[in-house]
């Protein structure tokens, strides 16, 4: 048996398969497998009859979905390059990132994309789901891959890219 200790301002409610959680920003439901759950003075206990590696899987999971619904999930990523921009229009985000046309992204539900302007332009990707956001900021990345020579492209926040010698600079 394993425990979790809640935070105070949430609420879980499950069923023989499913599970929902409740707190400030939202809630999320998904379905539920195998194992058993039980609350008592604000701790979670889980057990399951299959194997304790499975109940650590399940634990985790549980945690993930309170973090989405407690703190939420996030991801930076920064636009860097000589005129790169970023702005949302209605459900989509339009980037402007070195090719000959506007690139467009049409954001998820769920999901929330804010463009800030600082040393390079940023995009702050908000979510409940770890796995989403995640997906999203990848999808995002992958519209311009940072260039292994220039650097310039879209990139991780913090991301650190070992840039290669171009050919004049090999002499």
């Amino acid at each position: 048996m394993l425990t979790l200790t809640l935070p105070k301002n949430l609420f879980i409610e499950w069923g023989a398969d499913f599970v929902k959680v409740s707190g400030p920003l939202g809630i999320l439901v998904k379905q539920k497998d195998d194992f058993s759950l039980a609350i008592k003075d604000s701790k979670l206990y889980l057990w399951s009859n299959i194997s304790l590696e499975k109940e650590a899987t399940y634990l985790s999971w549980l945690k993930s979905l309170i973090i989405g619904v407690t703190k939420g999930y996030k991801q930076k990523l920064r636009l860097i390059g000589v005129g790169y921009r970023a702005a949302i229009i209605k459900n989509n985000l339009q980037l402007k990132i070195g090719y000959s046309h506007e690139v467009l992204y049409n954001i998820p539900l769920n999901i929330s994309i804010t463009p800030s302007k600082g040393k390079g332009i940023l995009l702050l990707i908000k979510g409940q789901e770890h796995q989403i956001v995640k997906q999203v900021a990848s999808e995002i990345r992958m519209l311009r891959k940072p260039d292994s020579y220039k650097g310039k492209g879209i990139h991780y926040s913090g991301e650190v890219l070992k840039l290669k010698k171009g050919k004049r600079e090999g002499k």
